[in-house]
């Protein structure tokens, strides 16, 4: 069959996030991007051989590290696009282009091949991959949550009620004009069972540091919160007596564009702590302009899934 039907969902393997492109859109290995105009790169270039680490993963292969060396920018603290192409190019990632987006103006990082990209390390941060420049984090990540590790995902869909609008003639007969309820997003409430600040950095932004594990939360002076992705993955089952290995299929829900914030997490007596988040997930707009619901559901095949290799990607 083409597709899986009439299953049933129980409980959730995980999920998986990202942030999104700078430019709001979809980070993919056809298409990254990172930071436009000048960048400061003063706080992360070795100040003898003005040169970083920068680490690039693609789908299920192996991560690649490449130290990329800046010498040839004339202003350190003003690096620009084209400079940053030139460096990147120089650095020889395997079967990646950089270039300045037609679009946008940013640097973009085109793979040859794959799926999902990462892009991580200070530098990358520094060059604005995974909105690092104003929400900090450590690049372009893609962060999981499986292992049995998610207690819970609430998932509430926000609507916009239903309009009845009523006319009378003067002898009471009423004229009505029914305007449709529509769906505006969903409201998610995620539980997870262990601390994550690498999470929490990428949900909210704030300041991880990753060297003493203190995590700063961000400031109320904030305008604009970090946009992601969320990918969650639940198996499904046929009806009748199952066991919990007996899987037919996995049910996938991706929500295209999010911004959240951690939820109260209180110090209470006899009790494990419930790590919590609040997430609004909003409709998309791709980079050609084309609006896209705020989320969309698919199932697939044990193997199409196992394929996706979730929790190594």
């Amino acid at each position: 069959m083409a597709y899986i039907n009439q299953k049933a969902r129980f409980a959730t393997e995980g999920f998986r996030m990202k942030r999104l492109n700078p430019d709001g859109t979809i980070p993919l290995a056809t298409r990254f991007l990172g930071f436009a105009g000048t960048v400061d790169l003063t706080g992360v270039i070795d100040g003898v051989d003005d040169d970083a680490d920068l680490t690039i993963k693609i789908d299920n292969a192996a991560a690649e590290t490449k130290s990329v060396d800046f010498t040839a920018a004339l202003v350190k603290t003003a690096v620009t696009v084209a400079e940053a192409q030139t460096a990147l190019t120089t650095a020889a990632f395997t079967g990646i282009t950089w270039s300045a987006d037609a679009t946008t103006g940013r640097i973009k990082g085109v793979a040859a091949s794959g799926v999902e990209i990462a892009v991580t390390g200070p530098l990358a941060a520094a060059l604005d991959f995974g909105q690092g420049v104003l929400h900090g984090g450590n690049g372009l990540e893609f962060l999981k949550c499986f292992d049995d590790r998610t207690m819970s995902i609430g998932m509430t869909k926000n609507k916009k009620d239903k309009e009845e609008i009523d006319q009378e003639g003067a002898k009471g007969t009423p004229t009505r004009m029914v305007i449709s309820a529509k769906l505006l997003g969903q409201t998610l409430a995620i539980a997870l069972k262990d601390k994550d600040y690498e999470l929490l950095e990428l949900i909210q932004g704030g300041t991880f540091n990753r060297t003493t594990g203190q995590y700063d939360p961000p400031l109320s002076t904030r305008q604009e919160a970090p946009r992601f992705m969320i990918d969650v993955f639940s198996p499904v089952y046929s009806a009748g007596e199952n066991h919990i290995e007996n899987v037919s299929g996995y049910e996938q829900i991706k929500f295209r564009n999010c911004i959240g914030l951690e939820g109260d997490v209180p110090v209470e007596a006899k009790a494990w702590a419930n790590y919590a988040f609040d997430i609004e997930a909003s409709e998309y707009t791709t980079e050609a302009g084309v609006k896209q619901t705020a989320w969309c559901e698919n199932t697939l095949t044990v193997a199409a899934f196992e394929a996706l290799n979730v929790e190594t990607v």
